[in-house]
């Protein structure tokens, strides 16, 4: 299970860091950041913003996009060294219930939506928990908006609106919504996720003008032929020392790997309501004397908001019992 580092585990883990920054060996490495990882090599950019294809050494672990990163050639080969330590980093649940790092040193995540296709509150709700226990400032974008007419139904945003959560409208088709969006992205690294079909891909594209002969760069340097939307990749937006980064679109986003106290950090209005429930079991539902049902009523939460709420800490409780379980057994 993912947990947060205590401040002296953190310093612990800076101090070796430093201590291998001053080793010889590093004096003479070059730096540069991960664009994309590929099995078990890693596509780089040096500061020249020139890319090489980089093996891994094995004792630094997984190595993701977005890292910092040392590196040396060893027989005429990139190797990766050292890893400078993460701001952070944004992971889920992979097959077989290991933690996905999906990329590192974010400093902005947006929820990408649209029209069509529908729109998933509950997996909206399952970023939101996993960007605030990572760390991660998070804004939404509503893209396709010259295809919302009055069939589609975008009345949850309203949860997101009273929580100051930014909403930023786009469409390919008006290009002053599209310099709205780059004026929030300059000087920062950001990530854009969501469903697939929500236009990820067209949005990078307006954004990235030369998108087409950076992904050319990528795939020259890996060898494997045209790039998907299955790799995470890191690209250079035009403004200085601005990054986005592309991800996958999804179906589901699990995030049973985070502790419970993780999905209260998620949900900060019902946080809000301190007052006890009348029983210590309540199941938050329709038992007498519910904080949350009270709330409700006077209109200070989301039934739908409460509702996700419940059904993630089910969730999320229910896959670490039935880790346990497995533990136990062992």
């Amino acid at each position: 299970m993912s947990r947060r580092l205590t401040n002296q585990q953190k310093r612990v883990i800076e101090a070796r860091q430093q201590a291998l920054l001053s080793n010889e060996e590093l004096q003479n490495a070059t730096p540069g950041r991960v664009i994309a990882q590929h099995g078990q090599h890693v596509t780089l950019e040096d500061g020249e913003l020139n890319l090489h294809k980089a093996a891994v050494r094995q004792s630094l672990g997984t190595i993701v996009c977005g890292d910092y990163v040392y590196y040396q050639l060893e027989q005429s080969e990139p190797v990766v060294i050292a890893r400078l330590p993460r701001e952070n980093h944004f992971s889920r649940i992979a097959f077989g219930g290991a933690e996905k790092i999906l990329a590192a040193n974010i400093d902005q995540l947006y929820i990408v939506i649209a029209p069509k296709p529908e729109p998933s509150p509950s997996l909206i709700d399952r970023y939101l928990i996993a960007a605030y226990y990572f760390g991660i400032e998070v804004s939404f974008i509503l893209n396709k908006i010259d295809q919302i007419d009055d069939s589609i139904d975008l009345s949850f945003l309203e949860d997101y609106r009273k929580l100051s959560i930014p909403i930023f409208e786009t469409s390919i088709y008006q290009p002053e919504l599209i310099t709205q969006l780059e004026e929030e992205l300059e000087g920062k690294t950001s990530i854009f996720v969501g469903q697939s079909g929500v236009g990820k891909s067209s949005l990078t594209n307006h954004l990235i003008p030369s998108l087409a002969l950076q992904t050319q760069k990528i795939n020259a340097s890996t060898g494997l032929g045209n790039h998907t939307t299955s790799t995470t990749t890191l690209y250079h937006l035009p403004m200085t020392e601005s990054y986005l980064i592309d991800s996958p679109g999804v179906r589901s986003f699990n995030i049973e790997h985070l502790p419970l106290a993780a999905i209260d950090e998620g949900f900060p209005e019902l946080k809000a309501i301190t007052t006890p429930c009348r029983f210590s079991n309540c199941s938050h539902t329709d038992d007498p004397g519910c904080r949350y049902q009270d709330a409700i009523h006077e209109g200070l939460i989301s039934p739908r908001r409460l509702e996700s709420y419940l059904q993630i800490r089910t969730s999320i409780a229910e896959m670490q019992e039935r880790q346990s379980r497995g533990k136990r057994r062992r």
